[in-house]
């Protein structure tokens, strides 16, 4: 009886909490919803450039859905180079060689299979050298996905550690105590936020050094560059944090949200080819800041540009610090009691 009568209270306690009820029951199927779409049957058609190769072979490789155009060598680099067309197959000397912007796994597995059968019956024992305009063919994939992991573990962290210390202001009181006093409510979020925000942006300076001179990353670009994207992005997680913590009442609900905000992120930010997603889901990842990040690290790390090229996405990643930022500032108004 006694053990009944605990099993009846974890019940109606866990019936009561809606959102735990909702994590349990909801939640997996929504997440296993979104990586059926993202992974599923790809609806994406490759478009390759050639440049002196046999037109049966052109016809061949037409014949696996992929969009075959005939470009000139120097119009066919410059193609892949500004990212209008997957590759480009051309002849060097005695050689065959298809050329990728960057590894994608996506896009490089639906080129090299559509090549693979077309060249089966034509040229058996024909070899084609695959090579990448940024990056190394032998690069391994730490290289090759660093700048991904950079970012969805930089926001992970500071999202958890800036939710949680929020939720325990609030449960400790200390908020609605400073709410009390003639203290304006934006600088109490602005004081909050660069006070979390400092220990974030040494969180990312660390992490990007530990990668760089410990773990030997390659990066071509400026790390100074690279350094200012995961302060951003940590700033980011910081008022995101502090945002979502207003709908938990303790520490325990903030780790509920993961699979609402951090683990969507992380299959929009460059781990999956975006445009070859099915349904054009790739569009979600503009409302999301670690794309963005991911998407300036890319360009820094593996193409080595520096911070002019990727000025959109740091724009991007002010925008969502200031909006988090405001709302912050609305949501301080439930603690104000005077």
């Amino acid at each position: 009886m006694k053990t009944l009568f605990i099993m009846k209270r974890i019940i109606l306690q866990t019936v009561n909490d809606k959102r735990s009820l909702g994590l349990i029951l909801v939640m997996p199927l929504f997440l296993f919803t979104l990586i059926f779409l993202l992974l599923g049957d790809s609806d994406y058609q490759a478009t390759i450039a050639e440049n002196g190769m046999p037109s049966l072979l052109v016809e061949k490789i037409e014949a696996q859905d992929v969009t075959v155009e005939s470009y000139s060598k120097t119009q066919g680099l410059e193609e892949v180079k500004d990212k209008k067309i997957d590759a480009f197959l051309y002849k060097e000397g005695n050689e065959t060689i298809l050329l990728f912007e960057t590894s994608d796994a996506v896009k490089t597995g639906v080129i090299q299979k559509a090549l693979q059968n077309a060249m089966k019956d034509l040229m058996p024992a024909g070899v084609i050298r695959t090579e990448f305009l940024y990056g190394e063919s032998d690069s391994n994939m730490f290289n090759s996905l660093g700048y991904v992991l950079l970012g969805i573990i930089s926001f992970f962290v500071v999202f958890i550690i800036a939710g949680i210390s929020f939720v325990r202001e609030r449960t400790n009181q200390t908020m609605e105590r400073l709410m009390i006093t003639p203290v304006k409510r934006w600088q109490v979020v602005l004081g909050y936020t660069f006070g979390f925000g400092l220990f974030a942006m040494l969180q990312s300076i660390l992490l990007l050094s530990y990668v760089t001179w410990v773990l030997q990353m390659t990066i071509t670009g400026s790390i100074v560059a690279a350094g200012f994207v995961m302060i951003l992005l940590s700033m980011s997680a910081v008022c995101i944090g502090a945002f979502f913590s207003i709908f938990a009442n303790n520490e325990f609900q903030i780790m509920q949200f993961i699979p609402l905000v951090v683990i969507p992120q992380i299959f929009f930010s460059g781990l999956i080819s975006l445009d070859a997603i099915p349904y054009h889901l790739g569009v979600l990842s503009r409302i999301m800041p670690v794309y963005y990040a991911c998407s300036a690290l890319k360009t820094i790390i593996i193409r080595g540009a520096g911070i002019s090229e990727v000025l959109n996405d740091i724009l991007a990643l002010l925008i969502f610090i200031v909006l988090f930022f405001v709302s912050n500032i609305f949501a301080l108004k439930k603690y104000r009691r005077i």
